[in-house]
């Protein structure tokens, strides 16, 4: 039985405030899985993508550098430069691209690319209706909402290891 009310025209707000800081994950990799990794995502040589420093965090990227893991790559498909959907869902979530962990990325990617597919343009509003923002353990993620919402993905990635 149809109530008359189409569910995808409810409004969900979100409150955007000053997230919490991240943990400190050491970034511990070798100098020649980086560069395979610029090499194989196509890196412009103009953004002079740099190797960290041995025991670097996210957080101690130089100035006018952002770290990106490569779990945002290699899982997530993301990629530079950054689409305005994905941008306009971190504005308004009030977060940078370090405070997101490897799960958010394939969820807001995939997002993106359903979207696509189907001919529409995707925006914060339409995301924000099927998925929200949880924190856990120094991290933001986008979570599938559950209560009177139909998921947008049928086997969603459920973890990765190792991913920082």
């Amino acid at each position: 039985m149809l109530t008359g009310v189409n569910p995808s025209t409810k409004k969900r707000k979100y409150k955007p405030r000053n997230p919490p800081v991240p943990e400190r994950a050491a970034i511990n990799w070798k100098e020649e899985e980086f560069q395979n990794l610029v090499r194989d995502i196509g890196f412009c040589s103009e953004w002079g993508a740099q190797f960290p420093t041995p025991n670097s965090t996210a957080l101690d990227a130089p100035p006018g550098y952002i770290a990106l893991y490569a779990a945002y790559l290699r899982e997530g498909n993301f990629r530079l430069p950054m689409t305005k959907f994905a941008a306009e869902v971190l504005t308004n979530y009030g977060l940078h691209i370090s405070q997101i962990n490897a799960l958010g990325l394939p969820r807001l990617t995939h997002f993106e690319f359903i979207c696509k597919a189907n001919r529409i343009e995707p925006t914060f509003e339409m995301f924000n209706f099927f998925y929200f923002v949880s924190y856990t353990s120094g991290f933001y993620s986008f979570n599938s909402r559950t209560s009177g919402v139909s998921p947008c993905s049928s086997h969603p990635l459920k973890s990765l290891h190792d991913w920082k």
